[in-house]
């Protein structure tokens, strides 16, 4: 028995010794050890991006403490990207041995981060890219971005290697973009059990505010969040946007919270909310002034796979007191497939319209209505073959009614008014569409055949839709993509009378959404029949340079009235509607019209034979040739080659 006891305690004692020596030497040799860690760590930072990471001295001060003097990042080529004076991190020994370092806590005295680019010279692009010119991070089979992966990556990043206790001291980040400048200043950043709070000083150009930063990174539940908010007078405006593309964006407070779900059969989760208050947008494509959302957020649910990312159904979105939930999903697995839905079967009309935001919706602005609405949309669109597009959408009403109009009256078309014709954003000339007008002509004084060949051109359903065709919208949707630019529009009469009237022509998203909601009210409430409807729309439309409407454009080309016109003169003003000073290049070398405007003939007159608007008679006897007559003739421009932009005057 006292045999064993002894073996025993001499093993332990020869561990014991092992260790001990194993400690003293880790010990003694630790200086050498961290510099290895970090030589490694550098190499290896080197070989993926190009990146050349130095030091003056690393060594360690106490047994877990390590300091690093002078670090610098420097890119492949072009200025130092990164500097520290002095960086104190809290090591853990054990990590040490097995060369792969741990931190507890880090300190950072006077950081420096600069960014520069002067065109194609750039001291940053470099880690967009691998040293071999290839994406960072990639999926190993398709050579293309694993959203999991990439996401499962961030994460971790953030949640097992950021410290739990940091503090930075004298922070500076610069941009030179271009000779645009942009500069970030933190005095002091104290990130304390996670949590911190602080001031941040911005400087874009020679305009200057102070942001107040606060958050908590929670990596036990895998939770993060971040608030941001002006701490003076001024919004807290993000810098670049503006200079870069057009858009400036301005909030008082922002708040994001989310929550990381790591990869499961290969699909990862972030879920969370967003909460901004009085957000400010403005960029020419949205709208021609400010818009402001009193109240806007989200709570949202984000699913990522290894070839798609998706917007769960259950993410809702809100602005002001309205918010309906979303379904987005993008997929490149084969092809790049997109899909958007949106299904709200009860809206409170009231709510709906009061929540529009200030500055989108002008002529809607004060409106009040009662009852309930419906909306839904369905878009499916595989990029790779567009005509497979599947477009639906529909907003329908119950029990609604306008109570007030607010901004603007849109019975008013309904009697004389004053309309003004704008060209390129800007107004150049106002008429009254009524009886004070020579030029103007009721629908029965306007010869049938120019009604109908203008229906059959631009609405052959004018009379029989409620202001919209959903195959009118997908055909213009699937021409765009087929030809990578606006080349159709999916507009109808009402529409295009409802943009000519109530709105200016900017082109603009905002100004599509609103020529949709006035005309959906026009037409849903019957505020103006459609007999009258179609007799503005002939009366306005632009029919060459400042020649507006049927009977100007009857004595511009042909110097007759509109009442007079045969059906080979009404077929071509048909045709010009589209694109009216474009008529300068109709004509060939011998004033005959050009070739593709016979085949245009054929497919009008047809339709209109088929539709009984004429009769067999004038179908065979229609010869698709004019003669100009009016001031028009002097202006024709007898080319083989029609200019790029003929539409213009």
């Amino acid at each position: 028995m006292h045999t064993g006891l002894s073996r025993r305690q001499s093993v332990l004692i020869a561990l014991a010794a092992t260790a001990t020596i194993i400690l003293l030497t880790g010990f003694l040799i630790r200086d050498q050890l961290l510099n290895q860690v970090l030589r490694d760590r550098a190499k290896r930072i080197t070989e993926e991006t190009g990146a050349i990471i130095s030091w003056s001295d690393a060594g360690f001060s106490g047994i877990s403490s390590v300091n690093i003097k002078k670090l610098a990042i420097c890119p492949p080529k072009g200025d130092t990207l990164l500097t520290a004076g002095q960086i104190q991190i809290g090591v853990n020994p054990w990590s040490l041995l097995s060369l792969n370092l741990r931190f507890t806590d880090i300190e950072v005295n006077d950081p420096h981060l600069n960014f520069f680019r002067d065109g194609d010279n750039s001291n940053y692009l470099f880690l967009l890219r691998s040293s071999e010119g290839k994406p960072a991070v990639t999926d190993s089979t398709s050579g293309r971005t694993g959203f999991s992966e990439l996401t499962d990556r961030i994460f971790r990043l953030l949640f097992r290697s950021i410290p739990e206790n940091i503090r930075i001291r004298g922070f500076t980040a610069s941009a030179n973009i271009n000779r645009h400048f942009v500069t970030f200043i933190v005095s002091d950043l104290n990130i304390e059990d996670r949590g911190f709070q602080t001031s941040v000083y911005v400087m874009e150009d020679t305009v200057a505010n102070v942001w107040r930063l606060s958050g908590i990174i929670d990596p036990r539940n895998r939770r993060a969040g971040v608030c941001l908010a002006s701490s003076g007078l001024r919004p807290v405006y993000i810098p670049y946007l503006e200079y870069r593309l057009g858009l400036r964006m301005a909030f008082d407070s922002l708040r994001m919270e989310f929550t990381y779900s790591p990869s499961v059969s290969g699909i990862a989760g972030i879920s969370g909310s967003i909460r901004t208050s009085d957000f400010r947008i403005k960029h020419e494509k949205i709208s021609a002034g400010d818009v402001l959302l009193r109240k806007a957020g989200a709570d949202f649910r984000l699913k990522l796979g290894k070839t798609f990312a998706e917007i769960d159904s259950t993410t809702n979105l809100s602005w002001n007191e309205q918010s309906f939930h979303l379904f987005v999903r993008y997929d490149n697995s084969e092809s790049e497939k997109i899909c958007v839905k949106i299904n709200e079967p009860a809206l409170d009309a009231a709510v709906f319209f009061a929540a529009l935001p200030d500055g989108l919706f002008t002529n809607l602005s004060g409106i009040g209505v009662r009852g309930n609405l419906a909306f839904r949309l369905n878009f499916d669109l595989d990029t790779s073959v567009p005509d497979s597009l599947v477009f639906d959408a529909a907003l329908t009403s119950g029990n609604f009614g306008i109570e007030r109009f607010g901004a603007t009256d849109f019975r008013r078309i309904g009697d004389e008014f004053a309309y003004t014709a704008y060209e390129k954003g800007m107004p150049v000339r106002t008429f009254m569409v009524g009886p004070e007008n020579p030029e103007f002509r009721r629908l029965e004084q306007i010869s049938d055949y120019l009604k109908f060949a203008i229906l059959t051109s631009e609405d052959g359903a004018f009379f029989h839709h409620n202001g919209f065709i959903p195959d009118a919208i997908r055909e213009s949707i699937i021409t765009n993509i087929k030809e990578k630019r606006f080349a159709r529009g999916g507009s109808t009469i009402s529409m295009q009378l409802a943009k000519n009237v109530f709105l200016n022509r900017n082109k603009n998203i905002t100004r599509k959404l609103e020529e949709m909601l006035i005309t959906w009210l026009i037409e849903s409430q019957q505020l103006v029949s459609k007999e009258r409807m179609f007799e503005v729309y002939l009366n306005i439309i632009e029919t060459g340079p400042m020649v507006y409407g049927v009977n100007e454009a009857a004595r511009f080309y042909f110097s007759k009235d509109v009442s007079k016109l045969t059906l080979a003169e009404s077929i071509y003003l048909a045709s010009i509607i589209p694109r009216p000073k474009a008529f300068r290049y109709s004509f060939g070398q011998n004033g005959e019209l050009r070739e593709h405007m016979k085949a245009y003939y054929e497919l009008v007159s047809s339709k209109m034979l088929k539709k009984e608007w004429i009769t067999q008679e004038d179908y065979d006897r229609l010869v698709p040739n004019i003669e100009l007559k009016g001031p028009a003739r002097e202006l024709v421009v007898v080319t083989d080659t029609i200019p790029a932009k003929a539409e213009e005057f």
